[in-house]
């Protein structure tokens, strides 16, 4: 009997992937889903190669390797991440006992009692940015509202700045994004630029920060952080910073703007969100399943990992859209719908396992927030017609752009 080799297995295996493909959320979900029924393991050969995982109980159990055998390093397909670089990203990239001391300095800072001290804030912020649009009957929702909100929110609980807000919020978006329509070229030389600008400004900052008095923040609880009995260097924080700006951002953001363009068409949802107090929460919680944005690649680091009968080699990629975690219907029926009072079944929007995202509390808690206030002063909106259609993205996180939102007469109720 011949032993089929790794190569084998690929090209038996093979269905080249693009997780930068330009087209629409919804068609990539669909080509996820059916690869979930006809090859729910698949080797893509694009680019460096990476494995695909499209089954809930395969992604969740990559997910918790980390620690056990499968790291975060790289978190990216192509070998790269959100700054451009090949340093690990701190500390989502980190694992192990390092990983385990940085969560014990974060996780306290975002507990849910620590988050909800923030309500009153986070509430004053939203209308703040809701007063700024709702006079003209129309707004770029993603501009107005979408990006601006949650870097408030990380510039608040990291003690930054509030006036840095939009050129934190711009180089943030280019770092994640590129720039719109932009060529593979033109968007890896605006990343280099938004580099180079925030790693400047955070170099200036850092050392002022060091002598200044502590607060009661993230950036002043990392500032006295000691890793292997070690304070962070200069770089090291830049290179946290920008996690914690990108990270913080990015997910909120993308799951306002989405389940934005699904309301402006279903007025009927947006009522019956806040029909009942008992069903706001859930419903946060079905839009950000419906919606997920990250898609994290794990790299094996032992002999091989087992997935669908297949041994998987040190050294390759395993690439898993959390959005195929959160649409497989062995667990949700009818997945592509929202359905606030769906069985609860825990999805995958913000991970599991060691690196579950530390931001989860204060991420549910700016939803929440936002669609109340949203739905208290905009009860009814559409898309505009008169302005560019909305415009998706795939990559490291999902999203959307250009939501233009326009709203009638007596939709302007003031703060």
């Amino acid at each position: 009997m011949t032993t089929e080799t790794t190569e084998d297995t690929r090209e038996r295996l093979r269905r080249d992937y693009d997780p930068y493909a330009g087209v629409s959320i919804a068609t990539q979900v669909d080509g996820l889903a059916r690869r979930r029924v006809e090859l729910p393991l698949s080797w893509s050969g694009r680019g460096n190669g990476c494995w695909v995982l499209t089954q809930y109980d395969d992604i969740s159990e990559l997910l918790r390797l980390n620690n056990r055998g499968v790291v975060s390093f790289p978190n990216e397909p192509d070998g790269t991440n959100a700054v451009g670089s090949r340093q690990a990203m701190i500390p989502i990239e980190i694992d192990g006992d390092q990983h385990r001391q940085y969560r014990r300095y974060l996780d306290p800072q975002f507990a849910p009692r620590k988050v909800a001290e923030l309500e009153d804030h986070l509430r004053e912020q939203c209308n703040r940015f809701i007063d700024g649009f709702i006079e003209a009957g129309r707004c770029d929702f993603v501009e107005s509202f979408a990006l601006p909100f949650p870097g408030a929110t990380v510039l608040a609980i990291m003690g930054w700045p509030l006036e840095d807000l939009e050129r934190m919020n711009r180089w943030t978006s280019i770092l994640l994004h590129g720039v719109p329509g932009g060529t593979l070229e033109e968007n890896a030389a605006a990343r280099g630029a938004a580099h180079v600008e925030f790693s400047g400004y955070m170099l200036e900052k850092i050392p002022e920060w060091r002598a200044a008095p502590r607060k009661d923040d993230v950036t002043s609880v990392m500032l006295d952080a000691e890793i292997d009995g070690a304070k962070m260097t200069d770089n090291e924080l830049f290179d946290f910073f920008v996690l914690m700006m990108t990270a913080g951002l990015d997910t909120v953001q993308s799951v306002l703007a989405q389940s934005a363009v699904y309301f402006a068409g279903r007025p009927d949802q947006w009522d019956r969100m806040f029909s009942s107090p008992e069903l706001l929460d859930p419903a946060v919680e079905e839009l950000i399943r419906w919606a997920t944005p990250p898609v994290p690649t794990r790299t094996v680091t032992v002999d091989s990992v087992r997935f669908q009968g297949v041994d998987i080699p040190h050294g390759d990629r395993i690439h898993a859209p959390l959005a195929a975690a959160n649409r497989d219907p062995k667990y949700y029926e009818n997945p592509d719908e929202i359905v606030f009072d769906r069985a609860p079944k825990p999805h995958l929007g913000f991970g599991v396992g060691p690196h579950r995202c530390v931001g989860l509390h204060l991420a549910r808690l700016e939803l929440k927030i936002a669609y109340t206030e949203l739905h208290r002063r905009l009860p009814r909106f559409e898309l505009d017609p008169d302005a560019p259609a909305p415009h998706e993205h795939l990559g490291l996180a999902w999203g959307i752009e250009d939501v233009h939102l326009r709203f009638p007469p007596g939709s302007r109720e003031t703060s």
